[in-house]
């Protein structure tokens, strides 16, 4: 096991306790975490790392138009990486290595969220805020190292009409249930991203079973907490209309809808950089097949096969509001 810290997060107590949790971990001094995760390494098999960093200029990136809720919504990141190795996964063309960076200053982060809010209500906004935590990793794969729930659920609780996201294909969730000194947030929504089991198997490598992601989600809800469910990204696969019904009717006879706070639904899309960084680093894919690119420009399932998953949809879900990652 090898950790990277830069000088500037040596200092921070949250490095310190990941580092006691690796005491035979081997430990280099970095300048900077990007001169050892921007390294672009081809298709080097590299040993597992994790980078300890400070994000310098911390970014609260607004949602692209058509993504998620309504109201204002914004993307923060508190690490880079994710844990598991899903073959659609985007972030393989984001990111030159697999290492994960995990990063450390996490009150001057909640500043610049805190700042946001803050800035949007003086302007005279008053409709909900949404924060979308986990599009640069597995929020929940990590928090034994993280602490992220600790820290960041009882934070988004001091505010009013605002909401925090993590989505998750991990069933480990005893952090959550610790954080906010065991009281139930009324702010953090914890979402689940399903597929058919066929498909998590082949594409959704390293994640949990379908069946374990249910039980935490009937953990979860059992217990008054909000949960939402994820159907990302839909993948055209051969059969895949009868995959989809039996998923649908398997999560209804073990859910109870009525107490799931939000339902998202989206396709398999890349901006066509990222499509080809895609295509260069796994070459033989099948999933390739699947998507082509739009007048839009954007690389994605056609539209005939997108109103088919959503007739679907609303066929085995009647009554459920869905919402839209990029139509």
């Amino acid at each position: 096991m090898l950790i990277y810290v830069e000088t500037k997060a040596k200092p921070f107590p949250l490095t310190q306790r990941i580092l006691s949790k690796f005491p035979w971990a081997q430990v280099l001094e970095i300048d900077h975490y990007k001169n050892i995760f921007d390294k672009n390494i081809g298709n080097q098999r590299l040993a597992p790392a994790i980078i300890l960093a400070t994000q310098d200029h911390i970014p609260i990136l607004p949602v692209p138009e058509n993504y998620g809720r309504p109201g204002k919504s914004f993307f923060f990141k508190t690490s880079l990486n994710c844990v598991f190795d899903c073959e659609y996964c985007y972030l393989k063309a984001n990111f030159k290595t697999q290492h994960s960076v995990i990063f450390v200053n996490y009150d001057e982060i909640k500043e610049k969220i805190k700042n946001q809010i803050l800035s949007l209500r003086t302007e005279g906004y008053q409709g909900q805020i949404s924060f979308y935590a986990s599009n640069y990793s597995d929020i929940q794969g990590i928090d034994m190292l993280t602490e992220f729930n600790q820290t960041f659920i009882p934070f988004f609780e001091q505010f009013d009409w605002v909401l925090m996201e993590t989505r998750t294909k991990s069933p480990v969730i005893n952090s959550i249930f610790s954080a906010n000194e065991g009281k139930i947030p009324q702010n953090t929504e914890f979402s689940f991203s399903f597929n058919p089991e066929e498909i998590i198997r082949k594409y959704e490598k390293g994640t949990a079973p379908l069946s374990a992601r249910i039980d935490a989600v009937k953990t979860l809800i059992s217990r008054g907490y909000k949960v939402g469910l994820r159907f990302l990204p839909l993948l055209p696969v051969a059969n895949y209309e009868n995959l989809y019904r039996e998923l649908l009717r398997n999560l209804i006879s073990e859910i109870d809808f009525s107490k799931i706070s939000s339902v998202f639904i989206a396709s398999l899309i890349y901006n066509p950089g990222d499509f080809k960084q895609m295509q260069k680093k796994n070459p033989n894919s099948d999933l390739w097949s699947l998507v082509r690119q739009q007048d839009s420009g954007l690389v994605k399932i056609d539209q005939p096969v997108w109103e088919h998953f959503l007739q679907i949809f609303v066929e085995e879900l009647p009554g459920v509001k869905l919402y839209f990652d990029y139509i």
